[in-house]
């Protein structure tokens, strides 16, 4: 919990948003044990924290355990709902079970998962959305991908979207702030944002971005891509190696990412999957316009206010890159309106209705 980003940042904005929309139910955080202090500082505490036996790098032991560790729970505090904001649940006696689903990697692309892993989520996931009383979205993708594996009422399925702290992305973040690095400072840039996996679509990035070089040699544009190595990222890495006038930075500070965004010509979402898709909204904070993807929740995120390629056809994306550079300003007048649809007491509210609900 202390990093934030994906089911992290769900977590702590929801729990956070909760505390201030409800007086009136009462709410048990059931916490990794290596990460209880955190959770005491800095969630509510109007809410009861309690300590589970497993640390959160122990997801094999809290496999085979927590079962019987929330059997004992239910029993012994009472709770009316159960709601697991990761996609599986342990199968409780009395108490309504709901889920969040953020997306089904697992089934789209199961080799980002280790053999163990993958076996496990399989079965959990599977017996998890098969058994809960309802079912929380973070996109009306995710609830179509759901129907599309599993034979369920679409009525059992409720989309909530996620939101944007753009606190976290103001540019007060980066008054009197520069970056180190000369390339950057000097060079008008390109940036993409993401972990280096098949799924991001960077080696088609990557591509374009030769093609868009190759057909204007003296242009100075730089392509700039952020994200932590993970699978099969040594390609990609050989693809930059091999390419002219792309930087490759792997995990940076929040102040040089915020940098980024602010001062990018353009930001690149060329993913093949997202389950929700944060990036091009992180960057609409800072008034920077995306060309993205038009595949799984990108058009349902981004709206009206990005340019859209194939990301299967290496053309498509570098002839949207100069078309994007020459007509940016018809987007950037809509980026307020479409983060204006995302809120994090908007998707706390409607949890929680769902809860009184249910």
């Amino acid at each position: 919990m202390p990093k934030g980003g994906g089911i992290k940042e769900y977590i702590f904005n929801l729990v956070n948003n909760l505390a201030l929309l409800d007086n009136v139910n009462e709410y048990i955080l059931y916490v990794a044990a290596d990460q209880y202090d955190y959770a005491k500082n800095n969630l509510p505490n109007k809410m009861k924290i309690k300590k589970t036996p497993f640390k959160s790098s122990e997801s094999f032991k809290r496999s085979l355990f927590e079962k019987k560790f929330y059997l004992e729970e239910e029993k012994y505090e009472n709770f009316d709902i159960f709601h697991s904001p990761f996609f599986h649940i342990p199968p409780l006696k009395r108490a309504k079970k709901i889920i969040t689903v953020h997306d089904l990697r697992l089934y789209r692309y199961p080799k980002t998962y280790s053999f163990f892993r993958y076996y496990f989520l399989k079965y959990a996931v599977n017996k998890s959305i098969k058994s809960a009383d309802h079912i929380i979205t973070i996109s009306e993708f995710t609830k179509n991908e759901i129907l599309s594996f599993f034979n369920i009422s679409p009525d059992k399925i409720t989309p909530v979207h996620e939101a944007i702290n753009t606190s976290f992305f103001s540019e007060d973040i980066i008054m009197d702030y520069f970056p180190t690095n000369d390339e950057l400072k000097n060079s008008p840039f390109l940036l993409s944002v993401g972990h280096l996996e098949p799924r991001k679509n960077y080696n088609k990035l990557i591509l374009a971005f030769n093609k868009f070089k190759n057909q204007f040699p003296e242009n100075p544009l730089k392509l700039v891509i952020v994200g932590q190595k993970s699978l099969g990222y040594e390609t990609t890495l050989k693809l930059i190696d091999e390419s002219k006038d792309i930087l490759y930075l792997d995990f940076v500070e929040h102040k040089l990412l915020v940098w980024l965004y602010k001062n990018a010509k353009l930001f690149i979402f060329p993913s093949y999957y997202e389950g929700f898709g944060f990036p091009p909204l992180e960057a609409a904070v800072l008034n920077t316009v995306s060309v993205v993807s038009n595949k799984s929740s990108i058009p349902e995120i981004c709206g009206d206010s990005s340019f859209y390629f194939n990301p299967n056809d290496t053309d498509s994306i570098w002839e949207t890159i100069i078309t994007s550079l020459e007509q940016v300003e018809q987007k950037r007048v809509l980026l307020k309106e479409n983060l204006s649809r995302f809120s994090w007491v908007k998707n706390a509210q409607s949890t929680l209705d769902i809860y009184n609900n249910i």
